[in-house]
């Protein structure tokens, strides 16, 4: 989705998601731009977002995934390029964005679950602003950590069209060292609008099923075969299962012969139904079928 000088997108092994039912608005505080992508269950997912041209301002973007939200990222001004949010993490460990099945209950107490109320969006909010340096001085060795994030069930009726929900893979220690005097980026934003880009999720069969993705090319022929599959047999001569699987050097024969006998058989039935047709009477030559034949009376008074 593309938003002025922003834009941005979902995508799973490095592949930009196709993005539907794009909608965008804008308010003097904000600007939101809408979309509905595909999850696939147990791949793993990221946010690649852009900035195409300089600017006199700072940009600070953060992702949330179902409502967690993760580290944000910082650019200077003048910063043209692409950067990207692939887990959730904090000082010491990282947790790859999984899409996965979600966990539905028919527990009421979970009816009114306010943390799964962002489940099936994933959100990058981009502001602009201004950058400040802060001074960091940490000592000594880490401790033993671990990232939690809660991912509990869903009541069924709170997310009817939500099939996926985001877990976060296995963590992954962080290769980061902090030394006394290092200094970081402290962001204060300014008055501009803030753009949000939200990507709605769901499984691609629930999008083509609300007519929100346009259905597959092949599905219908592969419905047409699970319907009737069972009912079509094709006779040419006595069953040979090794006839079902040929080596294709061994094709194209095999489609010749069948050629020649659906012609065959098309020449016969054709054949066939010439002779089933009633006789007609032969008309002689400039008679029409409507004209009415001339006729001669003869006078038999005369001798």
């Amino acid at each position: 989705m593309i938003f002025g000088d922003l834009s941005a997108y979902v995508f799973i092994d490095d592949q930009e998601l196709p993005e539907y039912a794009v909608v965008a608005s804008s308010t003097p505080t904000e600007n939101r731009i809408t979309c509905w992508i595909a999850s696939e269950e147990g791949k793993k997912f990221g946010v690649r977002w852009m900035n195409a041209a300089e600017q006199s301002w700072g940009i600070r973007a953060e992702v949330s995934v179902d409502g967690v939200c993760c580290s944000g990222q910082t650019a200077r001004p003048g910063w043209v390029g692409t950067k990207e949010r692939t887990y959730l993490s904090d000082d010491l460990v990282t947790r790859d964005f999984m899409f996965s099945n979600i966990q539905l209950t028919d527990d009421d107490s979970m009816l009114d679950d306010q943390n799964s109320k962002d489940i099936g969006q994933i959100v990058l909010r981009v502001e602009t602003g201004e950058l400040r340096k802060k001074q960091v001085v940490k000592h000594g060795k880490w401790k033993s950590h671990t990232l939690h994030v809660r991912e509990g069930k869903v009541h069924e009726r709170s997310k009817k069209a939500c099939a996926h929900r985001v877990i976060f893979a296995e963590e992954v220690p962080r290769q980061v060292h902090y030394q006394p005097g290092r200094s970081t980026s402290m962001f204060k934003p300014d008055d501009r609008p803030t753009t949000v880009f939200v990507f709605k999720y769901t499984r691609l069969d629930i999008l083509q099923a609300m007519d929100i993705a346009p259905s597959t090319p092949n599905n219908s022929s592969k419905e047409e075969a699970n319907d009737y599959g069972d009912d079509i047999e094709i006779i040419d001569g006595p069953y040979e299962p090794s006839s079902l699987s040929l080596p294709p050097k061994d094709v194209k024969p095999r489609i010749q012969h069948l050629e020649m006998e659906l012609q065959r058989l098309r020449a016969q039935l054709t054949s066939i139904s010439e002779d089933q047709k009633p006789s007609r009477v032969k008309l002689e030559c400039g008679v029409s079928r409507r004209q009415k034949p001339d006729i001669e009376i003869l006078d038999l008074t005369k001798d």
